[in-house]
């Protein structure tokens, strides 16, 4: 990209980025302490929750690039895009780009779908999700049985296919990486299909309201039932 015409614009807020680079940490440590130190397992497990729930509550209350109405588009805006996405004057969407949005919400998706087998698996010998009783036998057997294997084949194929996106974009002169560090991103005025106008402050009331509401589905869940 030609940086001739290009300026650093402010898009992702620091809580966005936070998120963003605690999500791989937690999913590490999640695989690394499960079957073997499950005390830990599950204080990562509600740490991931939070942070789950915490970017969806932020998707529609947050700053505007975080925003879901913002990055999620009609379907045949986002065939638009795969026709001209290997163009070299394609256009730069600062936030995620059409498909960029849909693979956010696979990514969400596919984490509350291993979070909520975890809270009805069992090992079978000293632990159990805090759903457990609440459900049937052969139901907590299903549950436990996606949740161990749902990690290794659904989330390892998604991290997979998120980081060869990012490689791609990165071969193709828009580093994504250095905007989830910086916050901004470097992009020619001519081609920006979505910049919105600068925001002057960080939103903090709004971010208190939505930590409060992250917190709340873990106290319930794992220290309330």
């Amino acid at each position: 990209m030609s940086r001739l015409h290009s300026r650093p614009i402010k898009v992702w807020d620091w809580s966005i980025r936070v998120f963003h680079w605690c999500l791989p940490v937690l999913l590490f440590l999640l695989w690394y302490s499960a079957g073997d130190d499950m005390d830990r397992h599950m204080l990562f497990a509600q740490a991931l929750l939070a942070l789950i729930t915490y970017r969806i509550v932020w998707g529609f209350i947050g700053t505007p690039y975080a925003r879901f109405s913002h990055f999620l588009y009609h379907p045949k805006h986002i065939v638009n895009y795969l026709l001209v996405s290997h163009k070299p004057n394609k256009p730069i969407y600062l936030s995620h780009n059409p498909v960029g949005g849909i693979m956010v919400l696979v990514i969400l998706a596919t984490l509350l779908f291993q979070l909520t087998t975890g809270l009805f698996a069992t090992d079978d010998i000293f632990y159990n999700g805090p759903l457990y009783m609440y459900a049937s036998g052969a139901t907590t057997k299903l549950m436990t049985f996606l949740h161990k294997k749902w990690f290794y084949w659904g989330i390892l194929l998604i991290v997979g296919m998120h980081i060869l996106a990012i490689v791609m974009y990165r071969l193709r002169g828009e580093g994504l990486v250095k905007a989830m560090v910086t916050g901004h991103k470097d992009a020619p005025k001519a081609r920006l299909a979505d910049e919105l106008p600068a925001t002057a402050a960080f939103p903090w009331i709004r971010f208190v309201i939505a930590v409060a509401l992250a917190a709340t589905p873990v106290w319930i869940l794992f220290y309330y039932l």
